[in-house]
């Protein structure tokens, strides 16, 4: 090193030592901090004062929009239509009486018994209904009811005897009043004694109304053969039911 780098080092660090030391941040220093909040201070309150203004105009444009004609949207928590009132129920059709029924019979022979049934048509003009399965009773050619001798038991229906579909509606059958539409209760006769015993007269009665006479044919059939002297005669009755097509 020379002698003048040394005298020139020598200077620098002599007046180095003369620089005073500050124990405290300088005044000037405080000045700058305190503007550069100011100024960040005045920055936010613009940003703030620029969203207020975003927001305004935004409801004043739904405002417009709605004043214009378009159709404002129920809000997505609206409570839905209340449910209209349903029609009334149609009126309940009601059970056929004796005195709206006619009723005829048919028999044929099979072995040792005779098949057939009883057909019923309303020949009223209001609709009824018929369901369950009837009672017969039987008489003699002078009226009198015969009560011993004869023993009554249910059969199935027409229906499920021919292993076809079951009616509609079934057990409940509808008749239209004077109409072709016709009811039919399944018969099944066998064992009448003695041996040339005339037949009976046949009424069948309807629930809760009163008997209707078995007409055309019941009583003009040949009766079953005697095929067990002293034991009762057996007929079988099922339930109402559509006339079966054949």
């Amino acid at each position: 090193m020379s002698n003048m780098d040394e005298r020139i080092r020598e200077a620098l660090e002599q007046m180095a030592d003369e620089v005073p030391h500050h124990g405290s941040v300088p005044s000037q220093m405080v000045r700058r901090a305190r503007r550069r909040v100011a100024l960040n201070s005045v920055a936010i309150g613009a940003l703030i004062v620029a969203l207020g203004a975003g927001a305004f105009a935004g409801v004043r444009a739904l405002t417009e929009t709605k004043s214009s004609g378009f159709t404002k949207l129920p809000p997505a928590s609206s409570a839905p239509p209340a449910a209209t009132a349903s029609s009334p129920a149609p009126a309940t059709i009601s059970p056929c009486t004796a005195g709206q029924l006619r009723a005829t019979g048919s028999l044929s022979g099979a072995a040792g018994s005779r098949v057939g049934g009883i057909q019923l048509q309303n020949y009223s003009d209001r609709t009824c209904t018929l369901t369950g399965t009837p009672v017969i009773k039987l008489s003699d050619a002078n009226g009198k009811a015969i009560t011993s001798g004869v023993t009554f038991s249910s059969s199935p229906a027409q229906w499920m005897a021919d292993a076809t579909p079951r009616p509609a509606a079934w057990p409940v059958v509808t008749l239209a009043g004077q109409t072709s539409q016709s009811a039919w209760v399944r018969i099944s006769w066998s064992n009448w004694c003695p041996q040339g015993r005339a037949a009976p007269l046949w009424r069948i009665e309807i629930p809760g109304s009163g008997t209707v006479d078995v007409v055309n044919g019941m009583d003009q059939e040949t009766p079953p053969p005697c095929n067990g002297p002293g034991m009762p005669s057996t007929i079988d009755v099922g339930p109402f039911e559509p006339k079966p097509a054949r």
